[in-house]
């Protein structure tokens, strides 16, 4: 075929730009490499005197953000320093206590106030890590600094503020160590009962969707915890399955799906739902009571609750 000159003018013309655009993507990321080589974090190290894992977790919750330039925002686009950094930060937040961690992060958010691009950055982290229902590191109780800390912050405009203040009043309610929020429920038979008056040591709350996939799995999980099976075997434990929503024809449908010794049931009135009276940002989710109806443990999963009856026997 021949070609024309005109046709070899474009094709020579796309020829040359595609090869400089090639070249400067290849510049633009050989540019992030070098910025990302060139940066760093400095890691704390806690002082030789701290050999107790709890010494130095506290001290690390609290310090380990000592030698990070909040000011340098080009942070927030590395995540494999930053996000990374962050990780670790949150994997101390188990071995030391509540008040070092609260403290360890609004000392963080404190600090990364200077740059608005900061702070978002780093609340957003906390949420996604601390929040999100898919993350493994999920925990209201870390999550709960991060949320007082955009709420009571003056360099946060109040716009910004009305999501993480409805988060922390439902990350507020039913807190280890307080008392179960209460609610009728309705079993199969029409027959109604309140939490509060249900008797047995422990008190095993499942708010559940009859054709979730993932309920069936943690159904399956109870079963197979010998502790949690010997429980309910021996009247220590009642297991409480709990429908928020409104398609019972599902509901009953799956009945069969979960075992006869549980309390299978409804919320008839839509009180759990309609009023928030649970966070159930995540199903299945969780919780475990005391006699007293307090809180031992929130949005748990069924290993934790395991290893909770193995070890208070």
């Amino acid at each position: 075929m021949k070609l024309t000159g005109r046709f070899l003018i474009v094709f020579f013309v796309n020829i040359m730009l595609f090869g400089c655009a090639s070249k400067e993507k290849k510049e633009a990321k050989k540019a992030s490499i070098t910025v990302e080589a060139q940066k760093n974090f400095q890691r704390v190290t806690p002082p030789v005197l701290f050999t107790d894992p709890k010494d130095r977790a506290s001290y690390l919750a609290t310090h380990f953000w000592d030698n990070f330039d909040f000011k340098d925002t080009t942070f927030c686009s590395l995540p494999t320093i930053t996000e990374q950094a962050f990780v670790d930060f949150i994997s101390v937040f188990p071995i030391t206590t509540t008040a070092k961690v609260s403290e360890g992060v609004k000392k963080l958010l404190n600090a990364a106030e200077v740059e608005e691009v900061m702070y978002n950055y780093f609340f957003k982290l906390g949420e996604r890590y601390l929040y999100d229902p898919n993350s493994p590191y999920r925990n209201d109780e870390f999550f709960i600094p991060f949320l007082e800390h955009i709420v009571e912050s003056s360099k946060v405009v109040e716009l910004a503020k009305a999501r993480p203040q409805e988060l922390l009043k439902l990350a507020y309610r039913n807190r280890p160590g307080s008392k179960a929020e209460d609610f009728v429920y309705t079993t199969a038979s029409g027959a109604t009962g309140r939490l509060h008056t249900l008797s047995a040591r422990y008190i095993l709350l499942m708010f559940y969707n009859p054709d979730c996939k993932e309920c069936k799995l943690t159904t399956d999980e109870i079963r197979r915890s010998t502790e949690i099976t010997a429980a309910v075997s021996s009247g220590k434990m009642k297991v409480v399955g709990v429908y928020p929503d409104e398609n019972l024809e599902a509901w009953r449908n799956h009945l069969n799906d979960y075992p006869s010794s549980w309390i299978n049931s409804y919320d008839k009135a839509s009180t759990i739902k309609n009023n928030q009276i649970y966070d159930l940002k995540a199903i299945p989710t969780l919780y475990l009571l005391d006699e007293k109806k307090n809180v031992l443990l929130k949005d748990a999963t069924v290993g934790q609750i395991h290893e909770f009856l193995k070890s208070n026997k």
